[in-house]
């Protein structure tokens, strides 16, 4: 496709897709259910026509050891070099499992809006884990063994495929059809909690106070255009590349949020909370630890140009910061200084009335 055509199609459709998330999030959470509906229901009757088809020797057939080799540049590999290991090119693997399975951190910017959070917020982060977990395991498992489709047949779009081998080329259709809507639905949900991040970020003194602006719906005007132009501006990138800056970006605050959470259950014993993982210290720090190191591998695992891309946005962060907290001392001494120029103009005028009355 075209890069101008491909903008103009993503830009366009990143716009409208922002301004439903504008609406208000009781639109965002409804649409979401329906499109939820709509994209599993190929991949369910995928699996029951598929379970009879299945043959189970191929889920332990063995990948070939020159698979893409030579495909990848040693450059690419990053730090470590594990380009082609077991036949398995662990970089794209990684990444793409880390860019599916991430994210389950930002349902807690929901929290505010949901109804008793100590009850019914970690009852829907553990059903959340394993609908996705099954929504990607089952469907893969009965697509390898119900199919004769070699390793090297799986490139991008080819579930679908399989989905057609399975159970006929409208099942395919559907599946495609479905991806894309679910794709929808991504968006929605990345653009409202990045959106109400930034809301949360301007309420305590993080950003300017122009994030904390609400519009009529209740819906954070400033954070939802501002995550819509840095979708349009990075919609001109590879997306296997923004795939990697992304979860480059995502592992270090993953980094900071795990040691947050040591930091404060150390700290601030005493804070309450409505809902406490049942562990002692010791029990989240170990809890912690293999996720931390997986975090870690994939960082290391990253391209130069990655790190070039983290380095500039932490750079650019940095003088934004600056920027905006000497702005805002700037801002409070004038207001400072504005109270007390009225204080004495008060004073000023309580003395004249006192010697005009004294004169009088």
């Amino acid at each position: 496709m075209n890069r101008l055509v491909r903008f103009v199609i993503l830009s366009s459709t990143s716009i409208i897709l922002a301004y439903l998330n504008y609406l208000g999030l009781e639109i965002v959470g409804k649409m979401s259910i329906v499109i939820c509906i709509v994209s599993m229901s190929p991949f369910i009757i995928m699996v029951l026509i598929g379970i009879p088809k299945v043959n189970p020797h191929r889920w332990f057939e063995l990948p070939d050891d020159d698979v893409s080799a030579n495909t990848v540049r040693w450059e690419d590999s990053g730090w470590l070099p594990l380009v082609n290991v077991w036949g398995v090119l662990w970089r794209p693997l990684l990444n793409n499992l880390f860019w599916n399975l991430n994210s389950f951190d930002s349902g807690a910017n929901f929290s505010g809006d949901t109804r008793d959070p100590g009850k019914n917020f970690p009852r829907g982060m553990f059903y959340g884990v394993i609908l996705v977990g099954m929504s990607y395991f089952i469907p893969l498992v009965i697509a390898i063994g119900a199919t004769d489709s070699l390793q090297s047949d799986w490139v991008d779009g080819y579930l679908a495929v399989a989905i057609s081998e399975i159970g006929g080329r409208w099942l395919g259709a559907w599946t495609v059809f479905a991806s894309g809507i679910s794709n929808l639905a991504l968006f929605q949900a990345e653009m409202t909690t990045d959106a109400l991040e930034i809301l949360g970020m301007a309420e305590r003194g993080m950003l300017p106070k122009i994030f904390a602006t609400k519009s009529p719906h209740g819906t954070p005007t400033y954070g939802i255009l501002l995550g819509t132009l840095v979708i349009v501006g990075m919609s001109v990138a590879d997306f296997r590349d923004i795939i990697e800056m992304l979860n480059f970006t995502y592992a270090i605050s993953l980094l900071m949020e795990y040691a947050a959470f040591i930091k404060l259950r150390i700290a601030k014993k005493e804070v309450y909370r409505p809902y406490r993982v049942p562990l002692n210290t010791a029990g989240c720090i170990a809890m912690i630890i293999p996720p931390c190191m997986l975090t870690i591998l994939l960082m290391l695992m990253a391209r130069a140009m990655t790190y070039v891309y983290f380095a500039a946005s932490v750079v650019l962060g940095i003088i934004l910061r600056y920027a905006h907290v000497n702005r805002s001392k700037s801002l409070s001494n004038q207001e400072l200084q504005s109270v007390v120029d009225s204080q004495n103009v008060e004073d000023t005028s309580s003395v004249g009335e006192q010697e005009t009355f004294i004169i009088s």
